[in-house]
């Protein structure tokens, strides 16, 4: 494990890099050509909203955009692609310890007591504009603003930065991440340039995966698997190779497809991630059966097999409520998972 720059963030995954720590950005070639063009034409735009699912690698074209536009300052000389950054670069390190006088990265703010994050970006964190905004740029560089994710701004905060977005300061740039650009003001999002990613291919997939850490799998079989269970997302691919996520979904995969519903199998599934620490691979189990329902409602639709692709998509909904309400109300977690296991089983094999 290299050394660690950036602070601790709400989402951060225990030896892996930070998005602003990881120099390797893998697969958005056309969304790093496009943000290289903007700079060298002069035809930046005041406000980027970069779309896609989560972990896919939203969050580290926006540090190496903020990298390039920092080093690259011959703009009608510099490439016509983002600039990798080198580790050790001063410009990268002042950039991933959160240093840079240029850069200002917003997210959900450590609680005031108890440890822990909260769970919104307060409108204390956006305020951080104002005297960010109001110093004179050291050197003449462009200022950055990351606003990570930004669909959990409460409405103070997202309020306080759509007034920011209605005046846009000079040579200033603000990047909103977001795994759900619905949720956000439609005001806001009419005032960016929308660039939507992709979620990564196989091949990609494995190349991020492998940048990031020692878990990609040495078994084709496991490999494959993964590769379908992630679905373009490093961040979903990282937890399930440390989290158990790939038995979890192999075992979960032979409960439902069984002619006979096993019992003793789904109890041993439950109390599994009834467990203290299972909290994640809980999450996981519960992402699986949710988008295992997805799938074979579509596989139904698309064979006309209209009766079972209703009853599947209404299992999804009923399952999805579940969920919730489990989150909610702190149910009993092995009841929530066998209950659920029986109830889908009887769906697909009824």
């Amino acid at each position: 494990m290299s050394e660690r720059l950036a602070p601790e963030q709400a989402d951060s995954l225990p030896d892996i890099p930070e998005p602003a720590e990881n120099v390797h950005l893998v697969g958005h070639d056309e969304a790093a050509c496009r943000f290289a063009t903007s700079w060298r034409t002069g035809k930046m735009h005041h406000g980027a909203l970069v779309t896609g699912p989560q972990g896919i690698g939203k969050a580290t074209l926006a540090f190496h955009l903020a990298f390039h536009m920092l080093t690259q300052r011959d703009r009608p000389h510099a490439p016509d692609t983002l600039v990798p950054p080198a580790a050790g670069h001063p410009v990268w390190r002042q950039i991933a310890s959160g240093a840079h006088p240029s850069v200002l990265h917003l997210t959900r703010p450590p609680r005031d007591t108890g440890g822990g994050f909260k769970n919104f970006i307060t409108v204390d964190e956006i305020r951080r504009l104002g005297h960010f905004l109001s110093m004179t740029s050291h050197d003449g560089s462009w200022r950055i603003v990351i606003v990570d994710a930004a669909e959990q701004m409460n409405t103070a905060a997202a309020n306080a930065l759509l007034k920011n977005l209605e005046e846009p300061p000079r040579d200033t740039l603000f990047v909103l991440i977001s795994h759900s650009p619905g949720r956000l003001l439609p005001t806001i999002r009419s005032r960016c340039q929308v660039h939507r990613l992709r979620p990564l291919g196989d091949d990609d997939l494995m190349a991020a995966m492998g940048a990031l850490s020692e878990d990609v799998p040495p078994d084709a079989g496991a490999r494959a698997k993964l590769v379908q269970l992630a679905e373009g997302s490093v961040r979903r691919a990282l937890l399930l190779t440390r989290h158990g996520g790939l038995d979890v979904a192999q075992a979960v995969d032979k409960v439902l497809d069984s002619a006979r519903f096993d019992t003793g199998e789904a109890i041993r599934i439950g109390q599994a991630l009834a467990a203290r620490d299972a909290e994640i691979a809980l999450d996981l189990f519960n992402r699986h059966v949710t988008d295992r329902l997805g799938r074979d409602a579509v596989s139904a639709a698309q064979a006309g097999d209209t009766p079972m692709a209703n009853r599947l998509a209404g299992l999804w909904e009923e399952a999805r409520q579940t969920i919730i309400e489990r989150e909610t109300y702190n149910l009993d977690k092995r009841q929530h998972v066998t209950g659920l296991l029986q109830r889908l089983h009887g769906a697909i094999n009824g």
